[in-house]
């Protein structure tokens, strides 16, 4: 006796067995979804407000993997952003340049003001 296999039967094309047989329907994400993490844009201003200053290779502890990008955002949003070339240590400890930026004292207000914090 020779037995033949056949192919499942697809779904129709409204109906995802993943997602359930309801249009619309959505797979509850939990609480995970009611928090969310600062923006890139924020974390480092978070970080300039807090005194420190920060090269790419520095950000990129904080998730920006572009930080001149993140900067020229920070300028447009009315903030002043010190930079000053400088060469450290990079492959084979040869020198590698880049830029270090900080924020204005001037800005700090502004800052606080686009984090949402209150200013004294």
């Amino acid at each position: 006796m020779i037995a033949t296999l056949t192919a499942p039967k697809p779904p129709p094309e409204n109906e995802n067995p993943a997602l359930g047989s309801k249009p619309g329907f959505q797979i509850p994400l939990g609480s995970a979804h009611l928090t969310r993490c600062p923006k890139k844009w924020q974390r480092v201003l978070q970080a300039f407000l807090a005194g420190r200053t920060l090269n790419r290779f520095e950000a990129e502890r904080i998730g920006d993997h572009c930080l001149h990008s993140t900067v020229s955002k920070l300028e447009r949003k009315g903030l002043v952003i010190f930079r000053r070339e400088e060469k450290i240590p990079g492959y084979l400890g040869l020198a590698t340049h880049c830029c270090r930026y900080w924020l204005a004292d001037t800005s700090r207000p502004r800052a606080s003001e686009l984090l949402g914090e209150i200013v004294p």
